[in-house]
């Protein structure tokens, strides 16, 4: 009899090569943003209008700014201890990829 590793089911190996810091982060940007729409819904129209959106961005800044620098240093001590760095490199690139698909949705959706 030959000892074989059961397969894991496909989400749970995907979650454990993308990392839960960085399932975590994906949804906390997906969340934030109908959270922020909802923000501006609610808030003042006319001149004062925009205070939900940004809001939505000032948070995500802040998030996205300690996610980046935690992660970097992740990677630098993964590199150093020839460890594994492929979770903390893919936390690191996560917040750039939200500014390029913002930009590049912004330019698909222009009229």
């Amino acid at each position: 009899m030959i000892d074989e590793k059961p397969e894991r089911p496909i989400l749970a190996g995907w979650i454990a090569t993308w990392g839960k810091r960085n399932l975590a982060y994906t949804v906390f940007v997906i969340l934030l943003i109908p959270l922020a729409n909802l923000l501006e819904a609610s808030g003042p129209k006319g001149p004062d209008a925009g205070g939900g959106i940004m809001l939505g961005l000032i948070v995500w800044g802040l998030v996205s700014l300690v996610f980046f620098l935690v992660n970097a240093i992740l990677l630098i001590i993964a590199l150093v201890k020839e460890r594994s760095a492929m979770k903390p490199f893919i936390a690191c690139l996560l917040p750039g990829i939200v500014i390029a698909a913002t930009l590049i949705a912004e330019e698909l959706w222009r009229p």
